[in-house]
């Protein structure tokens, strides 16, 4: 009978261990992320982020009842990425769901919220109806709110949206950058970089005319002209007290009709630091392609592709259009480190000062002989010791803060000053990321560069960027790219097949001849 209870007891203690076990793991909010860059784990800088905040962040989810098959991955991702962040909030940030039951409830939250309702195609009742749909994310924090809305194929870049919206709502933390605007900055529309930009950093007006301080960064956005002096010699003592500057600065510009090349006091100044745009424009057989009239694509070699390479600031980036855009020379000047951030592909070429004439077979009937210049730098940094450009000078003479050298400052050059201006493609709508990236490298942010570059990069199977990664260049990539796809899609669905018959074959082969070697053993 003893023996008995204790088989029991035993049991039971095996029991109440699994029982246990089983209630910790459930309250234990684990996954493992083998995607490439770790694009659906929680970085580190959005974890310090809701940690950190001065009182409580409620995310408010809107959402219709049924969600269509292409929303549903997104909501499932959506409610994990939350539930970390919830995690990593301890007690400071919480999410709900908020699912009126009407539909008339529905649109007036949404549009409260300025959430957008999107048209999905869905198959119901054995055929095919158009369907809206609402879903959406509303921030709230301290009285302020921050929406957006949640669309197909999100994922990867769920995380810097969602953070980009944190930073904006809890702005006294962010680093500081001060932006220079010339007139090329208001001419254009720079909605996505404006956005971009404000959503990151605390973001003030540099005004030259006065020394800089108090700064992590400045931002240079270009100018088509001569600058006062004093501007250029408070930009220059500001690089001497080891500041970071990121310049955009090309040596053409347009009226719309005709180019011009520009010779600026600014452009004297780059070249003191170690940096010579060139006067011709920069052509490249990767470039940007537009319709003309129906069926016909016509190339745009002037507007050409970067792709980002091994430096943090550039890497895994694709699709950063330039708009006429300078080639850049380095001087390699004595106690300077020179980094290339972005060059053109090997298939490159130039638009030839001062006439800028280009041929139309360019546009329609590209051949390599045409683009025969090599890779050609278009973004450069230099870290170390700089001089000023301004030693000797009156200006310097009457200064006694006078500062002739920076023991280790940084400037980095994009040669081109539209970088910052809306594309008309969508598909470059993320390419003046790479000015962020910028910033937040000399802001000391390297985690704020990986979850936004981390969505950007082509997919391995990219036969575009297979061909540029390897130097190949093929009469036709759109329809190279669209045969190679038809012929993999129809090996997939018939080399399985084949494989079956072939085992079946040589299966049966085998059977035939045992069957012939037991009846001669016979």
């Amino acid at each position: 009978m003893k023996k008995s209870f204790g088989i029991i007891g035993t049991h039971a203690t095996k029991i109440g261990i699994i029982i246990a076990l089983l209630l910790i793991s459930s309250m234990i909010n684990y996954r493992l992320d083998l995607s490439q860059d770790k694009a659906y784990s929680l970085s580190k800088i959005s974890k310090t982020l809701v940690r950190n905040l001065e009182d409580v962040m409620v995310v408010k989810i809107i959402s219709s009842q049924e969600l269509p098959a292409d929303l549903n991955s997104l909501s499932r991702y959506t409610n994990d990425l939350l539930s970390e962040y919830q995690s990593a909030g301890r007690g400071k940030f919480r999410y709900e769901y908020l699912r009126p039951a009407s539909r008339d409830e529905l649109y007036q939250l949404a549009q409260a919220n300025a959430l957008r309702p999107m048209r999905f195609q869905i198959f119901e009742n054995d055929q095919m109806t158009s369907k809206e749909v609402i879903f959406g994310m509303v921030f709230e924090y301290q009285g302020r709110v921050e929406s957006m809305n949640l669309m197909p194929r999100l994922e990867p870049k769920l995380e810097y949206e969602m953070t980009m919206r944190i930073q904006s709502l809890v702005s006294e933390n962010l680093p500081k950058v001060a932006v220079f605007r010339d007139s090329t900055y208001y001419h254009f529309n720079t909605r996505f970089f404006e956005r971009g930009i404000r959503s990151n950093f605390k973001v003030s007006d540099a005004d030259l005319s006065q020394p800089l301080s108090d700064i992590d960064a400045l931002l240079f956005t270009g100018a088509s002209r001569n600058l006062p002096e004093e501007y250029l010699y408070h930009l220059d003592q500001y690089l001497m007290q080891g500041g970071n500057v990121v310049f955009l600065q090309d040596r053409v510009d347009t009226d719309g009709s005709m180019l011009y090349s520009l010779d600026t006091n600014v452009i004297r100044m780059l070249e003191h630091y170690g940096f010579t745009l060139s006067r011709d424009v920069l052509l490249d057989m990767n470039n940007d392609q537009r319709q003309m009239g129906i069926g016909n694509m016509a190339n745009f070699p002037m507007y050409p592709i970067m792709r980002g390479g091994q430096h943090p600031i550039s890497k895994n980036m694709d699709y950063i259009v330039l708009y006429l855009a300078s080639g850049i020379t380095i001087a390699q000047k004595d106690g300077l480190k020179y980094e290339t951030i972005l060059q053109s592909s090997p298939y490159s070429g130039w638009m030839r000062y001062p006439d800028f004439n280009i041929g139309e077979n360019l546009f329609f009937n590209p051949e390599l002989e045409d683009f025969t210049a090599g890779p050609i730098i278009t973004a450069a940094m230099a870290t170390g010791s700089f001089t000023s450009y301004f030693a000797g000078t009156e200006l310097a003479a009457s200064d006694p803060q006078f500062r002739a050298s920076a023991e280790t400052a940084n400037l980095l050059l994009f040669a081109d000053k539209e970088l910052v201006i809306d594309p008309d493609n969508p598909l470059y709508n993320d390419r003046s990321n790479v000015i962020l990236n910028a910033l937040d490298y000399f802001s000391g942010r390297p985690d704020m560069i990986r979850i936004r570059n981390r969505h950007l990069s082509s997919s391995i199977l990219s036969v575009q960027a297979f061909m540029e990664k390897y130097g190949l260049i093929w009469a036709d990539v759109q329809k190279t790219d669209h045969h190679i796809k038809l012929i993999t899609k129809i090996t997939a669905i018939a080399l399985p097949s084949l494989i079956l018959i072939l085992v079946g074959a040589w299966m049966a082969f085998r059977r035939k001849l045992k069957i012939k070697a037991i009846n001669e053993a016979k």
